[in-house]
């Protein structure tokens, strides 16, 4: 199995998780643990997401190493389609496990169940067409 291969399985596995932890998310949003739930497993599928994307441009000759990187690189290359999401979702990620601000992390928490649920479901879809 291929790096990619692998790192597509996991990214698919923890975005059932995800899956799992904005419906939970969004069936009882004042459920504390529901938001750490969700923040932690947007933290994970995001980070195999630009992994993902690096296993990719990697196997396509591209070689960039960091997330920042990545995306520009991806979204240069047209594989993803909205750059500025997935900066916000970096940014996103390296925020929340700093970020004691109930009010930014209510913010967070909208994004994280919504457009960037969104975007990282679209990208699911897209690395169907990614396996060698």
């Amino acid at each position: 199995m291929s790096r990619l291969t692998e790192r597509i399985e996991n990214f698919n596995c923890a975005f059932s998780i995800y899956s799992e932890a904005v419906n939970a998310y969004k069936n009882d949003r004042s459920n504390v643990l529901y938001h750490m739930a969700l923040i932690q497993s947007f933290e994970v599928c995001f980070e195999l997401a630009w992994k993902v994307l690096k296993d990719y441009l990697d196997v396509n000759g591209v070689r960039v190493y960091l997330p920042k990187e990545v995306i520009k690189e991806a979204f240069a290359s047209e594989i993803i389609k909205n750059g500025q999401i997935w900066i916000d979702m970096l940014n996103a990620r390296n925020s929340t496990s700093h970020e004691y601000n109930l009010d930014k992390v209510s913010q967070i928490l909208g994004s994280l169940s919504g457009s960037y649920f969104e975007e990282l479901n679209m990208f699911k879809q897209l690395v169907k067409g990614f396996y060698e």
